[in-house]
């Protein structure tokens, strides 16, 4: 089902607006960034977790 963003666009591209190009663009820029700042919370809120597996030292070969 399209967003409630995605239907306004819509609905101004079909309004019969002759000079769409300003509104159209300004509601793809607000709805890029809504998605970008939920990603970036989504990515902050695990930054700073300890990694519940240890990493391996692959150098480590055991022999020296």
């Amino acid at each position: 089902m399209p967003s409630v963003a995605a239907k306004e666009i819509i609905n101004k591209l079909f309004s019969g607006n002759k000079d769409l190009e300003n509104e159209v663009n300004d509601a793809m820029m607000a709805l890029s960034a809504d998605t970008l700042e939920a990603e970036k919370k989504s990515i902050a809120k695990d930054w700073l977790k300890d990694p519940t597996q240890e990493t391996p030292d692959e150098t480590d070969n055991g022999t020296d």
